[in-house]
């Protein structure tokens, strides 16, 4: 596969303005507590569009497994396996050895036990964000079963996720109002019931577009538009009335966020129709991402905790404080660290590249 000669299409332009969303959402609120006023301000507007980059990631992934599942189950298990979970395993232990070797040096953690290594494997915590992949990979598993439903029972199915991605979302969001927390973080993050939903739209969606076509090249309908407008102004109302407002998690995991997604998906989906047709440098930029998505995810943790280290042993307040510059800058730096890492391994290697990306 040569990136020169690739046609980058909607979902791939997706996934790698998803990607984008998560490596500013990791670098943006660096020590947000030093920021000035408008710093503060801007970065807490923004901060919701965030929200949307998991539903992308779950939307996409079953909206090409469809395909495949549907064809050779046995197969569609074991090269998921191949492709996502061989290299979790291997980033997973790199992350589980750093922790270990650098416990004494600096405050990076504590001698892992042998549950708590047992526990970073299965559950996908050897690294914060990794609880996306713990969850995919219950997905993946039911997958074979999940493409064979009617496509009336699967929207069915599809309300009655919705409800539960609601109450899951209100069990963890709500109580944190009022100073309590009824589901961690933790749990709450790696909880099937909050992504479900958006795993069933990508299996939905892989059929609305075998039988009528990809709408979103026609003018959406003005409701997406609308809709996706009037949540996440409520999204802001909500995050604002907040007491905490950057405790981890709350920013992707409330109720009007989850439903502002489910909406401003489609309008992504054509906006990245109309950036392949009107932008095809911009396309070009997007779709490199989205075709090396799961390599820069999974390699993100490891550019920003060296850009992190290098910026605090040049500049040592960097430990304390910062500003929305400096994060937009490190932003910017560890997209282009991440991207340059994943393809350069690509292009000597692909043998390497399919085992570690």
């Amino acid at each position: 596969m040569n990136d020169k000669t690739l046609n980058y299409g909607e979902f791939d332009i997706l996934r790698g303005f998803g990607i984008w969303i998560v490596l500013l959402a990791h670098n943006i609120f660096y020590q947000i507590s030093s920021f000035n006023s408008p710093g503060f301000e801007l970065a807490f507007t923004f901060m919701r569009f965030f929200g949307v980059a998991m539903p992308i990631f779950f939307f996409v992934a079953a909206y090409s497994s469809v395909r495949v599942s549907l064809r050779n189950p046995y197969y569609f298990l074991t090269s998921r396996f191949k492709f996502v979970g061989i290299p979790y395993l291997i980033w997973s232990t790199f992350y589980i050895l750093m922790q270990y070797l650098l416990r004494n040096s600096v405050n990076f953690g504590i001698k892992p036990s042998f549950l708590d290594i047992l526990g970073y494997y299965i559950l996908g915590s050897s690294i914060s964000e990794y609880y996306f992949i713990f969850v995919l990979m219950i997905f993946y598993i039911v997958t074979p079963l999940l493409v064979r439903i009617d496509l009336e029972v699967l929207q069915k199915l599809s309300i009655v996720s919705f409800v539960l991605m609601m109450i899951s979302s209100s069990v963890y969001y709500i109580p944190n109002y009022f100073g309590k927390h009824l589901m961690s973080t933790f749990w709450a993050c790696r909880d099937p019931l909050m992504w479900f939903f958006f795993y069933l739209l990508g299996i939905q969606m892989f059929y609305i577009v075998k039988d009528k076509g990809p709408f979103w090249r026609k003018p959406l309908d003005k409701k997406y538009i609308f809709l996706s407008i009037i949540f996440y102004g409520l999204s802001l109302l909500e995050f604002y009335f907040m007491p905490d407002k950057y405790a981890d998690g709350l920013s992707i995991m409330s109720p009007i966020v989850l439903t502002f997604s489910i909406f401003f998906i489609p309008l992504l989906l054509r906006f990245s129709y109309l950036i392949s047709n009107e932008l095809p440098y911009l396309a070009k930029i997007f779709g490199k991402f989205g075709r090396h998505t799961l390599g820069i995810y999974l390699a993100n943790g490891f550019v920003e905790g060296l850009i992190l280290g290098l910026g605090m042993i040049f500049y040592p307040p960097f430990k304390n404080t910062s500003s929305l510059g400096i994060n937009l800058l490190m932003f910017v730096v560890a997209l282009l660290i991440s991207y340059i890492m994943v393809t350069a391994v690509w292009k000597i290697n692909k043998r390497i590249y399919a085992l570690i990306f």
